[in-house]
């Protein structure tokens, strides 16, 4: 069988968040699951899924709070990293920011450790590491930072594992056996952000985003991925979801 690892993000950042993802893994398709321990829902979130031992979990490096209405700031007291605060001591919107003010290498990996064991202290089993929007593009010397800290926790780095499953999250059966007939490597990557439609989510806008509009589709892609047949139909054409430790690094692959 030839490989997809499976992976929703953004647990414990709304609860409309937390009960599609917990769906979509009783469901059976989704075998990765990144946690922001930012996030205002980390203990229902520990609640619905931590004693879950057949999937691996992430840490969801967040170090931005994107929306307008709905912002989260560090575990770490504002006061010890005030390089990733803005004047009101939330996460800058977006991480070009940084390209602006760079923030200080020393106070991201103070608040990565508190992240992290703020995640292991709710119950939850961190296998692999990943980031929430990728400041790492937009803060010089990040990467080779992050790199050590996962390497030192013993964390699966998701750098080396990102072929994506063309399309993103399909619309329906059809469309997600058209693009399993197309593929032709041994192993694919792919990302969902599943949640319920709620007044919750269509909060979660900003001048880029419609909330309304990201409502429906988090919605969409959890109506797909609650679907039970997607494992059946995923390996009728050779194709099995698969956690990053069952996975192949891409320079091994």
């Amino acid at each position: 069988m030839k490989r997809i690892i499976t992976r929703a993000d953004d647990y414990a950042s709304s609860r409309s968040a937390n009960l599609a993802i917990a769906a979509a893994v009783e469901a059976g398709f989704i075998k990765n699951v990144s946690i922001m321990a930012p996030g205002p829902y980390l203990a229902e979130a520990a609640q619905l899924l931590a004693h879950r031992r057949d999937i691996c979990f992430g840490f969801h490096m967040t170090l931005n709070a994107e929306w307008d209405h709905v912002r989260w700031g560090p575990v770490t007291a504002k006061e010890q990293v005030p390089s990733l605060v803005d004047q009101a001591g939330y996460f800058h919107q977006h991480p070009s920011l940084f390209q602006h003010h760079p923030p200080s290498l020393e106070e991201i990996l103070t608040e990565c450790d508190a992240q992290f064991d703020k995640l292991t202290a709710a119950g939850f089993n961190i296998s692999y590491a990943d980031s929430h929007m990728l400041p790492e593009r937009f803060i010089p010397g990040l990467q080779e930072e992050l790199d050590r800290w996962m390497e030192a926790k013993e964390l699966i780095n998701h750098r080396y594992y990102y072929n994506f499953f063309p399309g993103g999250v399909p619309s329906g059966i059809e469309s997600f056996e058209k693009v399993l007939g197309s593929l032709t490597d041994d192993q694919y990557f792919f990302l969902s952000h599943p949640a319920l439609y709620s007044e919750e989510m269509v909060q979660c806008g900003n001048a880029e985003v419609d909330g309304e509009e990201l409502a429906r589709g988090r919605h969409q892609e959890a109506s797909f991925l609650t679907r039970k047949d997607l494992n059946e139909i995923s390996e009728r054409w050779g194709f099995r979801a698969v956690r990053y430790d069952e996975a192949v690094p891409m320079s091994d692959v």
